[in-house]
């Protein structure tokens, strides 16, 4: 199983690149994972930005299948969280995560993904959330192998 995480910009705050940083790198030892940031909006308009980088993403995964990152999206557990990622690990199904930018997503990247997942109904920062899918993607793949994870 391939799993891709793809977001635009860059991760601003150290503390949460550092963090997010990390549990690539531990992740790694799981399973091959790629990182893809595109190249975020330039503009103040926030509406333009929606647009302009949904677009990006929606043309980067082209028919590709993936979960959006999203603040309305299914609120699941840890263990609902290990068992989605199990099914796609037994169907041998590659796994792309979309993050959208700073101001959210466009309706159609958001009708087009097969799940729309939060991390919480309270809002983070782009960089936080992306840290914070790692640290779960980490999390969820000890699980899964049968390892502790020390909470």
């Amino acid at each position: 199983m391939k799993t891709e995480i793809v977001y635009p910009g860059k991760i601003k705050n150290s503390f949460a690149k550092e963090g997010f940083e990390e549990y690539v790198k531990r992740l790694k030892r799981f399973f091959k994972l790629n990182i893809t940031s595109i190249q975020s909006c330039r503009s103040s308009d926030r509406r333009k930005c929606v647009e302009e980088e949904s677009k990006k993403l929606l043309k980067y995964i082209g028919s590709r299948e993936f979960i959006l990152l999203d603040v309305d999206g299914e609120l699941l557990n840890t263990k609902e969280f290990s068992q989605l990622i199990n099914g796609y690990m037994t169907g041998a199904r590659d796994l792309t995560f979309v993050v959208g930018g700073v101001y959210g997503v466009s309706d159609e990247l958001r009708e087009r993904s097969s799940l729309s997942l939060s991390l919480s109904r309270i809002t983070f920062t782009h960089s936080m959330t992306l840290m914070i899918l790692t640290e779960q993607l980490y999390r969820v793949a000890k699980i899964l192998s049968g390892q502790p994870y020390d909470h």
